[in-house]
């Protein structure tokens, strides 16, 4: 009987292990902070920097961060570390290397085209990834939530404004897009410096128009940009920092809803004293972000 306990007792454990060994290990579960690779994405491996505060669960909110053009996307998640802890949301900061996402054409502009101008098949552009990161950390997670926030500094600012047009149906509760470093504009300007030679029509600009959508600049964003787009004779005529072309952009905007009698929720905030610097935009665009959650 006893040979016969210790032998029944031995498959039970043999069974227990083998279930356990069936279920794969999160790379957020012990951690708060970390990293994985995420390759379902057909354009190339993507790096993720995750902060998953603990006791998280399926009703903490999850935001999305676009990193500049550095794609230093474990810096930007740091910027978010202590809010993150105090306010209990997930981050997911999402990392395209220079490798992957080669040129501001398919990185800051989403790969909507490549930089000789040929449109990109959508599965293939950088504006498909913030909706695939989120379902898969969704899914893993076991979270309930169904929009994400999203914010972008810089590079990462121009993707987030131009992807609120691009993909008009994305779940994006809040979106926050600081110091892009040059603007589509909502005219018939070439692209990408506006929306000539493109198929959005009034009637999908209007759509975008209506999106949450803000815009943070730095009054003292006054330095030149270096990239080839960024730096060009169009991006300049937009004006010669970032700041006079936030200024400008966002004046065309309000005058565009104007001019199409809509109801627009897009806000612009200036803050005072700072420059190029996400680290000091965070602060401020947690409000826009999670505007219930910090509701004073």
């Amino acid at each position: 009987m006893k040979m016969f306990s210790m032998t029944a007792a031995l498959l039970l454990l043999s069974v227990f292990q083998s279930a356990c060994a069936t279920i794969p290990t999160q790379p957020w579960q012990g951690r708060e902070v970390g990293n994985y690779s995420f390759t379902q994405w057909p354009g190339g491996k993507i790096n993720v920097e995750f902060i998953v505060p603990q006791g998280a669960g399926e009703d903490t909110p999850v935001l999305l961060v676009i990193p500049g053009a550095k794609r230093n996307a474990d810096e930007y998640r740091d910027q978010w570390h202590e809010l993150a802890l105090k306010h209990q949301f997930v981050v997911l900061a999402i990392g395209c290397s220079l490798q992957v996402c080669d040129s501001e054409y398919l990185y800051n502009l989403g790969g909507l085209t490549d930089h000789q101008g040929q449109p990109q098949p959508e599965a293939m552009q950088f504006y498909s990834v913030p909706e695939l990161v989120f379902d898969d950390f969704v899914r893993r997670f076991g979270s309930a939530q169904t929009r994400f926030a999203l914010y972008g500094h810089s590079a990462g600012g121009g993707f987030v404004h131009t992807f609120m047009l691009n993909r008009p149906n994305a779940p994006v509760s809040q979106a926050v897009a600081a110091n892009p470093a040059f603007f589509t504009m909502p005219d018939e300007s070439p692209y990408p410096f506006g929306l000539g030679g493109t198929a959005h029509t009034p009637e999908s600009v209007d759509v975008w128009l209506q999106q949450p959508l803000t815009i943070m600049l730095g009054d003292q964003d006054t330095g030149p940009r270096t990239k080839a787009l960024s730096n060009s004779a169009r991006a300049n005529a937009q004006g010669r920092n970032v700041f006079s072309r936030g200024l400008r952009f966002y004046a065309t905007v309000m005058n565009t809803v104007i001019e199409r009698n809509i109801e627009s929720p897009w806000r612009i905030d200036v803050v005072q004293g700072v420059g190029h610097s996400s680290t000091k935009m965070v602060p401020g665009a947690v409000h826009y972000l999670f505007p219930e959650m910090l509701k004073e």
